[in-house]
Order: structure tokens, then sequence, then C-alpha cells
């Protein structure tokens, strides 16, 4: 395990375009403010680790786990997830050699003011938090059309994409539970629950952006940021 660290470590900085100091992005917004998509452009132009606390969650219940058979019920009900359970794994990904040798973009952590008290606490002080502003109504129309496919695990908004998918992926798409309009509703107000915190604790690292603009000129101006640290 420390042989593949250490592996990647060396390909990503032989790649990275990143600052001397490894940056440390924290990436949040609304659910379907665009931040996946965000993260892994911003991660794979400066060969950061991109880390998707979700993502984290479902690795454990796909090896079946403790943790994972804990959680997965959770996720179903759209029950939230201990906070000392998702710090456990956050902290287990960001302390990796990869993640302290080349920096990271973090996504979906903190999103509870405990959780935001808990990284204070692992002394992994984000040099960027970017935060995406997003419209309620933009925000249910995203999900409204968002669809997975089981076979593969993309997720596809097929407003205005329908058409560029082959007819036997369009065929087996399906909706997810976490895009059901209450599941939605339940997390657009833990959000903003969570801003007014967490912009009073960053506000000196912070840059919002409006997520309704373009991936590519989000892009630009995160990557400015990172290119420009403000401290």
């Amino acid at each position: 395990m420390v042989v593949n660290d250490i592996a990647r470590t060396i390909k990503l900085r032989l790649k990275s375009s990143a600052p001397r100091r490894p940056p440390r992005v924290l990436l949040m917004g609304a659910p379907g403010s665009g931040k996946t998509t965000l993260g892994n452009l911003i991660a794979k132009k400066f060969g950061l680790v991109y880390i998707d606390a979700l993502n984290l969650l479902h690795g454990e219940i796909a090896s079946k786990t403790d943790t994972g058979e804990a959680t997965e019920e959770l996720l179903k009900e759209g029950e939230p997830v201990p906070d000392d359970t998702m710090l456990k794994l956050v902290q287990s990904r960001l302390n990796k050699t990869d993640s302290q040798t080349n920096g990271w973009v973090l996504e979906g952590f903190p999103k509870t003011e405990g959780q935001m008290n808990m990284l204070k606490e692992l002394k992994q002080t984000p040099s960027l938090i970017v935060v995406l502003q997003i419209d309620d109504d933009i925000v249910y129309e995203r999900h409204e059309y968002k669809k997975s496919d089981p076979v593969t695990g993309k997720v596809y908004n097929l407003k205005g994409l329908s058409e560029l998918l082959e007819e036997e992926v369009l065929a087996r798409l399906v909706s997810r539970e976490e895009d059901r309009y209450e599941m939605v509703k339940g997390k657009l107000k833990a959000w903003k629950e969570l801003l007014p915190k967490l912009e009073e604790e960053f506000k000196e690292r912070r840059l919002l952006l409006n997520a309704d603009k373009t991936v590519q000129v989000l892009a630009e101006s995160i990557s400015e940021a990172i290119e420009n640290p403000i401290c």
C-alpha cells in the first residue's frame, strides 16, 4: 500500500503544475452546483488528489466493511452519517502520502458544523475554500434531469444530452434515491444552515462563485486563486 502511494505521488508530482506549496482546496456548494465536475477538472490540471467524501463511503459499502454496512441504510433513507464516521474516512485519505505531497481537492466534507470543527482539529487547513452559489430553482431542475447508469456508475444530466447518448445506454438509466425532491430539499436546507458558519470561519480564504456560469469560466477563476493564493 505504501509503495502504491509513493508511486502515485511521484506520478502526480511529475505532471503537476501546482505552486510549490501543495494547495488544499475545499469545494463547497448546494447539491447540484457542479462540485464534482469542477473538482475533477481542477485536480487534473494541477496534479492534485481529488477526494469525494461520499465516494469514500461508497467504497466502504462496496468492500462490505463494518463502516459500510453501518452506513448503507442511512444513505438509502437520506439520514445523516455520524460526524465521527465521516471524519475517520476523510482523515485517513488526507493523511495518505499522495495527498500530503501533492495537495488535494475535497468535496462533500464538511456538511455540518460539527464536521467543520473536526476539520479544524485535523490541522489540515484549506488554502482555498470555493463556495458555489446557485438559485434553488436551478438546484431542483438539475436533480430532476439526473439519471444514473447502473452498469458504469456514471451520472448524466439528461437536459439537452439525451439525444447524444446511445439508445442502449439511455434505456437502462435510472433515477437515484438521492435525487428525489424531498431528499434534495433536505440537503439544501442543511447547506443553507451551514453556509453562514462556513463563510465566517473561512472568510479570509473564501472564493465566492456563481455556479450558473460555464465550467470553463469557473475553472479559470479557481485556477487563478490557486496560482495566486490570498494567504
